[in-house]
């Protein structure tokens, strides 16, 4: 089976694929997009059964860039907008077997209980901390250097959770939250580094966001304007370089083909590179850290919810010992994700703290959170609805000396010309930070296709 060359091939159409083929599409560049799966979006899923609304993946976006609000206006998508109200900032962690919120003023700060006096007191030396010379720290290291033992036990670890399903003993603070490393390196001090930030001052709307019909709205509509052809139940086998280009073999519905491109931008996971490409890929790029997470959606009448679900949800830190990592209250964040009078709790369980019971199935994992939030959130009888999602390999993990991976790649793609190498592995793994790496990966191709032209 052969296809009319285009000038680039894309491997994935998960959101980092679909954004670097829209960016390129809007320069009338012809793209192929290879999506091994029968839909597009990746680990954006939105499944809708009944009158629930369940998000598989990400829940929410947070919009904070001109780019990305200019994406969304030109894909028509903001009367389809959901932003979260106001109870949404309200985020409550587990202390003692019970739910705190987080302190949202000086006020609050100053009278909750997550924090004991000493370590109020102890947040006021952080000035004073000298920066640490050396190339990369810890999560856990850096935040209990600067601040103390029990903000990386209550605010960092159950955070670091919720985003990356990781260990702040591991990932790199670099990497993760590289805008505190920044303000330790440019202004010795994380206070002193917001007093500058905040006089700078930004005129850029932020919002948390969704959807009406849910996030797989976005890479539809990335979809339904991309000019080039994406082929979805593709899969593709082997990836060679020829003089003529880069020659794409694989199998579509069950049809064995060839196709040739000028350039070929992998958005797939690293440690699926060395099985397709037939080129010299390091072996180091296999065990590139992945996490594991089961999401598991409760839905709940709500005379059967005594806890208030007032605000965005609940994160449980390591030191409660509990196998839960969080929970959202979806049904709060955004209407119509659950019939009326009823609410919908949204569970992650896993990770790289309690990585083997991802793989747990729905039965065992429903008994293990409801044992645990069946208490915090004071919840009487069984939930009326349940959905489960297990992800093998879901976030990268950004350990401490992560820019050997990130070395290797751009050692890669400086060796064979015509290659590019993105996805939630390289440039963040949110879905604003897959989109906009994807703007910048379209831009190293243009101008790859410009020399290739001269």
């Amino acid at each position: 089976m052969t296809k009319k060359k285009s000038r680039i091939g894309i491997l994935g159409a998960g959101i980092s694929g679909l954004s670097t083929a829209y960016a390129l599409s809007q320069k009338n560049i012809d793209v192929t997009v290879y999506e091994k799966e029968a839909v597009i979006g990746g680990a954006i899923k939105t499944a809708v059964i009944d009158d629930w609304l369940v998000e598989e993946g990400p829940n929410t976006l947070m919009v904070k860039s001109t780019e990305l609000w200019e994406l969304l206006d030109s894909l028509e998508l903001n009367d389809k907008i959901l932003e979260t109200n106001g109870i949404a900032k309200k985020r409550y962690v587990v202390k003692n077997n019970r739910p705190l919120p987080l302190p949202l003023s000086v006020f609050d700060f100053l009278k909750t209980n997550l924090l004991s006096l000493n370590a109020k007191f102890r947040l006021l030396k952080e000035p004073f901390v000298s920066k640490k010379k050396q190339s990369d720290e810890s999560i856990a290291s850096f935040i209990s250097r600067r601040l103390g033992s029990e903000p990386l036990d209550y605010a960092i670890n159950p955070f670091v959770s919720g985003i990356y399903a990781g260990d702040p003993k591991k990932l790199s603070v670099k990497h993760t939250f590289t805008s505190l490393w920044e303000m330790e390196q440019n202004h010795g001090s994380l206070l002193k580094g917001l007093i500058k930030r905040k006089r700078r001052g930004t005129s850029i709307k932020r919002s948390l966001i969704s959807f009406k019909e849910g996030n797989q709205s976005l890479p539809k509509a990335m979809a339904e304007v991309i000019s080039g052809s994406i082929d979805t139940e593709t899969e593709i086998t082997s990836i060679n370089k020829k003089k003529s280009g880069w020659k794409a073999g694989g199998n579509t519905k069950g049809m064995p083909f060839n196709h040739t491109h000028d350039a070929i931008i992998s958005t797939l996971p690293a440690h699926s590179l060395s099985t397709i490409f037939n080129l010299s890929i390091p072996d180091e790029l296999n065990d590139l850290p992945y996490a594991p997470l089961s999401v598991v959606a409760l839905g709940f009448k709500s005379g059967q919810i005594e806890h208030p679900l007032d605000g965005f949800g609940m994160l449980i830190p390591e030191v409660e010992h509990r196998r839960t990592l969080g929970v959202l209250f979806s049904s709060t964040l955004f209407p119509n994700r659950a019939p009326e009078n009823h609410e919908l709790l949204t569970c992650f369980i896993g990770g790289a703290r309690n990585p083997v019971l991802a793989s747990k199935s729905q039965q065992q994992l429903q008994s293990i959170i409801m044992d645990e939030i069946g208490e915090l959130l004071d919840i009487t009888g069984d939930p009326v609805f349940t959905h489960h999602r297990y992800w093998k390999q879901t976030i990268p993990q950004y350990v401490v000396g992560y820019d050997h991976y990130l070395k290797q790649i751009e050692e890669i793609e400086k060796k064979y010309e015509g290659l590019f190498l993105d996805g939630n592995f390289r440039g963040g793994v949110s879905v604003p930070d897959c989109i906009l790496s994807g703007f910048e990966t379209a831009k190293k191709a243009e101008t790859f296709l410009e020399l290739l032209s001269s």
